[in-house]
């Protein structure tokens, strides 16, 4: 549940939501000679080879250079907002316009030489931002614009402020020689930052297990598993194939073979990367005076300080731990029927026993639940509560290029104008080398385009749910059905963006902030009108999740919600603890702190945080924003409870002031103008089952 994506002020282009969303896929080059960027669909060109990759890299570095160059050059004294500021602006835009689509195809791509190319120009592209910042030049333009800025509009005034940070947090105050340091430290994050993620997305494992370690196991999941020559059968560790696995499957050395080799993905080199990271984001941060790189991070979020983080984390778990231990508890008690001798629950065994109470205690049964979410029905019904809410249509468009047979493409149409807003893809199941998890990626940027004509956005979810298989189709849990309602959620944030600037485009705002639009819309999934519209038994399409299936999923929706929430907790926790050090062992602090927070060991002989993406995909002091964000989806969602889900009034509302301004305004103003109030916390406390009195 991230959004990737490549930002004008990213010096690891591309990353997890850190810049706010995605990657960017835009016009082949099929751009002009004379400069023209891609505004339509058709322009797209995912069939690039390696070299044309490598071209296309080379002459957009030349071509933004040459466009910055001519900006730093002005006369300092002449200089305004639409010359400098605007220009220097314009030249990444399109700088990022022009090369979106290639860093998409990093993740994408069926071929592993694109993906290889693409992630090379990635790295080049992420370095020369360092550059780019680092220039003297550039950084007295954008001071000039700033001494004439008294007639400014505000978000032309919000534009140089944000020009200005990014220079001086890229060193652009500092003496010449510390100066040199920082840039070079910068450079190598991003290469290991670009190979701790090659090495997670290229890493190949699997259990070998026999059909016996199989019972539990629904038929339809042993049939799409890999036989190998002696008739055993190979669990992979995606998502489809590891998650399933470790809820079901009753061997519990089965269980805890598996989860050792998933916590084990990136291997030592990812741990080394990682320590190498922490350690130079602190030295980093040192060099600009700030007290460790978790300082640094957090004066440009709303959470502004560490001290303020950490006090909002520890005092969640205080409120959360009696709630986590009594889930313990009961888990205890379900593993005692299948081993009377046992004493505590370990870490193979939690999402185990977490299914097994939602089965026989609250009668949830997702193995059931997932035959009336067959993915189109889902999507179908997706599709109607978001246009209703947001004003919109969605018109699958068959002529769009796309990378994988198997990806769909839409247009949004603006319902009332008739507009051709925006467009995204979707790109939903498995295959060899593609991204791993769920994401939104913003394939080009919505911005007001130099002839005053506004660019269409573009963005892709890519997840990855169970392919479908003969005479089944893509069945959803349905925690995967909030998982593509969250995502779209943030496609929309991405698509419906009218902000006048690629640097505040859709989801380019507060990382603190970026999830609770998306969070906000998760709670359609947990009401019964919702659900009946996305819904459909697969074998009788007409027939929508049953009452008592139902109401036996929302009973069970805060059932284990302590050890959820403290699992969230934990990983926010780390996070800090890591950028609040000079260097870390990170397995002992993860080992340590899991323990605490969870109440639950780490697996002997495992390495988890090698395979912890957030930390080397933006989130870097960040992961506490997820529980943030959610205070405030919270709070919003309030204004829907009251005045109706598909309500359109509130919807327009939602769409114009949470949706259309993107980082133009500060989010605290955004949610207030949403709420018509300051928000408050009540709403997320009572959410996951605490009192507020």
């Amino acid at each position: 549940m991230k959004i990737l994506y490549s930002c004008i002020f990213m010096v690891t282009s591309l990353l997890v939501i850190t810049c706010s969303g995605n990657n960017n896929v835009v016009a082949g080059r099929g751009a002009t000679d004379s400069g023209e960027r891609m505004h339509d669909l058709t322009q797209l060109n995912f069939a690039y080879t390696p070299d044309e990759i490598r071209s296309i890299c080379d002459q957009e570095q030349n071509r933004v250079n040459a466009g910055i160059d001519a900006v730093a050059g002005l006369d300092l004294s002449t200089v305004n907002f639409d010359s400098g500021v605007l220009a220097l602006e314009t030249a990444l835009a399109e700088f990022s316009a022009g090369l979106e689509p290639v860093n998409f195809l990093k993740y994408v791509s069926p071929d592993p030489e694109v993906r290889d190319a693409a992630d090379e120009c990635e790295q080049a592209i992420a370095k020369l931002y360092v550059d780019i910042f680092a220039r003297e030049d550039l950084y007295k333009v954008v001071k000039a614009c700033e001494t004439k800025s008294q007639n400014l509009g505000a978000v032309q005034k919000r534009l140089i402020t944000e020009y200005l940070d990014e220079f001086q947090r890229n060193g652009l105050e500092l003496p010449l020689e510390k100066r040199k340091q920082f840039i070079e430290k910068k450079k190598k994050l991003v290469e290991i930052t670009t190979e701790f993620d090659k090495n997670l997305v290229e890493w190949k494992d699997s259990l070998i297990v026999s059909r016996d370690e199989l019972d539990g196991m629904p038929e339809d999941y042993i049939k799409g598993l890999e036989k190998t020559e002696d008739g055993k059968y190979k669990v992979g560790l995606s998502y489809p194939e590891y998650f399933p696995f470790m809820q079901n499957a009753k061997n519990a050395d089965a269980r805890r073979r598996l989860q050792i080799k998933f916590f084990n993905r990136g291997g030592n080199r990812n741990t080394d990367l990682l320590e190498s990271a922490i350690r130079l984001r602190h030295e980093s941060a040192e060099l600009l005076g700030k007290k460790n790189h978790a300082t640094f991070v957090l004066e440009q979020r709303m959470a502004k300080a560490p001290e303020k983080v950490l006090s909002f984390l520890n005092d969640l778990i205080a409120k959360l731990k009696p709630k986590g231990e009594a889930d313990l508890a009961e888990m205890l008690e379900f593993k005692q029927k299948d081993d009377p001798a046992a004493t505590e629950i370990l870490p193979w065994d939690w999402r185990y026993y977490d299914n097994q109470i939602k089965k026989e205690k609250y009668q949830v049964d997702q193995q059931k639940i997932k035959e009336y979410f067959p993915l189109a029905t889902v999507n179908k019904g997706m599709f109607e509560i978001y246009e209703t809410l947001l004003n919109v249509d969605f018109v699958e468009d068959t002529e769009a290029p796309r990378w994988h047979d198997s990806v769909l493409a839409y247009k949004v149409v603006d319902k009332k104008t008739k507009k051709h807003l925006a467009s995204f893809y979707m790109d939903l199941f498995p295959r060899p080398g593609k991204y791993g998890h769920a994401a939104a990626f913003t394939l080009v940027s919505g911005y007001t385009r130099a002839d005053g004509s506004y660019q269409r956005p573009v963005s892709s979810i890519v997840a990855n749910y169970n392919a479908p298989q003969e005479g089944q189709p893509s069945l959803l849990t349905h925690s995967e059905v909030e998982t593509q309602f969250h995502e779209f959620g943030h496609i929309m944030h991405q698509v419906l963006t009218t902000a006048p600037y690629t640097t505040f485009s859709g989801t380019r705002v507060k990382r603190d902030f970026v999830e609770a639009p998306s969070q906000m819309l998760e709670n359609w999934v947990w009401n019964k009108e919702s659900l009946s519209k996305l819904s459909g038994h697969y074998l009788r399409p007409s027939e929508t999740l049953p009452d008592e299936l139902l109401d036996s999923l929302l009973k069970a929706k805060l059932a284990n919600a302590g050890i959820t929430y403290l699992r969230q907790l934990f990983f926010g926790t780390l996070d800090m603890t890591y950028h609040t050090s000079a260097s870390v062992n990170s397995t002992a602090v993860y080992e340590k702190l899991q323990k605490e927070i969870m109440l639950i060991a780490m697996p002997p002989g495992t390495q988890p945080q090698a395979s912890f993406g957030h930390l080397m995909g933006g989130y870097d002091a960040g992961y506490y924003g997820y529980l943030w964000s959610e205070v405030f989806a919270q709070d919003m969602f309030t204004r829907f409870e009251k005045e109706g889900l598909l309500n359109a009034k509130t919807g327009a509302d939602y769409r114009h002031w949470i949706l259309e301004k993107g980082g133009t305004v500060d989010p605290s103003e955004l949610i207030k103008g949403f709420l018509g109030r300051e928000p408050n916390n009540v709403a997320f406390l009572e959410s996951i089952g605490l009192s507020v009195r």
